[in-house]
C-alpha cells in the first residue's frame, strides 16, 4: 500500500511538472513578438555590440598595418584576436540578432553554415592565441635567453609568431569544421505552421552526437587552455617570488664593492 502510494504521488507529481511545462510553453507560444521586451532590447544590444566592436578592433588593425614600429611580438598576438573579433562580428552578430526579431530563420542553409562556422572559428583563434601569450610572457620572465623565445626581437621572432598565429588559426578552423558541416536549417512543425530555425547539430544522428560535441568543445575550447594558462602563470608567479628573495643578497654584494672601491681610493 505504501509502495503504491509512492508510486501514485511520483507519477501526479510528473504529471502535474509536464502539465506546468506545457502551460508554460503554450503561453509562450502564445506571446506574439512584436510584444516581446527582448524583441527591441536586443537588436540594440547586438547594434552597439557591432557598432564598438567594428570600430575598436578595425582602428588596431590600422594601427598594426600603418606603424611598423607597432608589428612586435605581443601585438601580432593581439592583431590575432582582433581579427577574430572582427570576424565573428562581421559574420555572425548581425544575423544572430535576427533571431531575437523575427520567428523563423530567413537566411537560409548557407549563411546559417557560415555563422556556425565563424562562430567556432572565433572562440577557437582567441583561446589558443590567449594560450600561446601566456606561453611567450612565461618565456619572457622565466627564461629571457631561451632559443625558442619570440619576444627577444628580429626577423627569427617575428617568423616564429608569424607560423605560430597561422597554426592557430588553421586549428582552428578543423576545430570549426563540424558547425560547417553539420549545421543546417531545421523546419519545427506548430499546429497551423512552421518555422525555422538554424540548428548546429545533425538531424540524422542521435542524440549522443550533441553530448559529444558539447563536452568535445568544453574540454578543447576551455578546460585544456584554461590550465595550461593556469600553470604558465603560476610558474611565473612562483618564479618571480623566488626571484625577489635573492634581490637582498644581490644588493648586499653591490654594497660590499662599493665600500670596497672606495676603502681603495
Amino acid at each position: 500500500m505504501n509502495s503504491s502510494s509512492k508510486n501514485f504521488s511520483f507519477s501526479q507529481v510528473s504529471l502535474n511538472t509536464s502539465n506546468q511545462s506545457c502551460d508554460a510553453n503554450s503561453t509562450d507560444e502564445m506571446i506574439p513578438y512584436n510584444e516581446r521586451p527582448e524583441t527591441y532590447f536586443v537588436p540594440i544590444l547586438f547594434l552597439l555590440i557591432f557598432i564598438v566592436g567594428v570600430v575598436g578592433n578595425g582602428t588596431l588593425v590600422a594601427i598594426f598595418i600603418r606603424h611598423k614600429n607597432m608589428r612586435n611580438v605581443p601585438n601580432m598576438y593581439i592583431l590575432s584576436l582582433a581579427l577574430a573579433d572582427l570576424l565573428v562580428i562581421l559574420t555572425s552578430v548581425p544575423f544572430t540578432s535576427i533571431v531575437y526579431t523575427m520567428e523563423s530563420w530567413p537566411w537560409g542553409e548557407l549563411i546559417c553554415k557560415l555563422s556556425e562556422f565563424a562562430k567556432d572559428i572565433s572562440i577557437g583563434v582567441s583561446v589558443f592565441t590567449l594560450t600561446a601569450l601566456s606561453a611567450d610572457r612565461f618565456f619572457a620572465i622565466v627564461d629571457p635567453l631561451k632559443k625558442f623565445h619570440t619576444s627577444s626581437g628580429g626577423r627569427r621572432a617575428t617568423r616564429i609568431t608569424v607560423c605560430i598565429a597561422v597554426s592557430i588559426w588553421i586549428l582552428a578552423i578543423i576545430c570549426a569544421l563540424p558547425a560547417a558541416i553539420a549545421s543546417h536549417v531545421r523546419g519545427i512543425p506548430e499546429e497551423n505552421s512552421k518555422f525555422f530555425v538554424c540548428y548546429p547539430f545533425p538531424h540524422w544522428l542521435n542524440n549522443t552526437y550533441p553530448q559529444i560535441m558539447v563536452a568535445s568543445k568544453f574540454l578543447i575550447l576551455y578546460v585544456i587552455p584554461l590550465t595550461i594558462i593556469a600553470i604558465f602563470y603560476l610558474s611565473m608567479a612562483v618564479s618571480l617570488i623566488m626571484s625577489t628573495r635573492n634581490v637582498p643578497g644581490e644588493l648586499q654584494g653591490m654594497h660590499r664593492q662599493e665600500t670596497l672601491q672606495v676603502c681603495d681610493e
